[in-house]
């Protein structure tokens, strides 16, 4: 199998949001692997079900709420869907280049597989 992961996954059970930015469907749910290039969602609700279901290439903002000095801080990342399987997506990060504090906290989020970014 031909691996096009640019950069190597790490497991984590990170809450998050992802907005579709067409429909304006919000879907809470958790990453179940995170990586600088993308993560894998995990919603709560049927991803592939209804009027507006999401598809492969779909934008998108991924929402993250950071803990940071007993602060939260949210950092929006822009996104595309790579595919969508009943509650599951395949998510790739679009932004052209990040923040440096957008790429310390995913950085931080990576390391410690979790949202806390003290």
């Amino acid at each position: 199998m031909d691996e096009r992961r640019k950069h190597v996954r790490q497991r984590a059970r990170i809450g998050c949001e992802l907005l579709i930015s067409a429909t304006g469907q919000r879907f809470s749910g958790f990453t179940k692997n995170i990586s600088y290039g993308g993560l894998e969602f995990e919603a709560n609700e049927s991803l592939t079900r209804g009027a507006h279901a999401v598809t492969p290439g779909t934008p998108a903002v991924l929402t993250f709420l950071l803990r940071k000095l007993g602060s939260f801080i949210e950092l929006k990342q822009p996104c595309r869907i790579r595919y969508a399987a009943a509650n599951m997506a395949g998510i790739e990060f679009t932004g052209s280049q990040p923040t440096p504090w957008q790429r310390e906290a995913l950085e931080c989020m990576i390391e410690a597989r979790s949202n806390r970014i003290e």
